[in-house]
């Protein structure tokens, strides 16, 4: 049975790239396009998870601030690429997924390009050492905020299969 893989792109991004046609060759994909500064943007994205039911979530910047609160809130597999924990241009209204502590097995996988420009990964290493959950940290080096599809291949064949 095909895994299945909910992925949420960045704000500045779109669900229609390389990457969401790779994982649809070979997951059973929910891959929306998402407007983060809707104020139901919260509601819409729980919807999204109780209704698919993903194995994996996969999120990128935004996208992957949102995968690890989710992932958190409904005990799921997560993969966070230079996920926007902090120094985000827009604050999305995710109350009820922010007042959830984090479970004790939660350990997501949280890949820092070493080159971001917009979300800091020192600085992001640091909360993420401070937080109260464990995760992997997975350092590119040479890599910036967006997320090239060699490394996604790379990190998708590393860690999914």
């Amino acid at each position: 049975m095909k895994k299945r893989v909910l992925y949420l792109h960045g704000l500045e991004s779109s669900n229609m790239c390389d990457k969401v046609d790779f994982l649809r060759e070979r997951v059973d994909l929910l891959a929306p396009s998402i407007d983060y500064r809707k104020s139901n943007i919260e509601a819409e994205l729980m919807y999204m998870v109780e209704s698919f039911k993903p194995d994996l979530i996969i999120g990128s910047s935004m996208g992957g601030h949102c995968a690890l609160m989710l992932a958190n809130y409904y005990n799921v597999e997560c993969i966070a690429f230079n996920p926007a924990i902090h120094s985000r241009s827009i604050e999305p209204q995710l109350e009820r997924l922010e007042a959830k502590d984090a479970r004790p097995n939660f350990q997501p996988l949280v890949v820092l390009g070493l080159e971001d420009d917009v979300i800091d990964p020192a600085k992001s290493e640091d909360i993420l050492e401070q937080a109260n959950f464990y995760c992997d940290i997975e350092r590119v080096e040479g890599l910036g905020h967006r997320i090239s599809f060699d490394v996604f291949v790379d990190i998708y064949n590393k860690y999914v299969i």
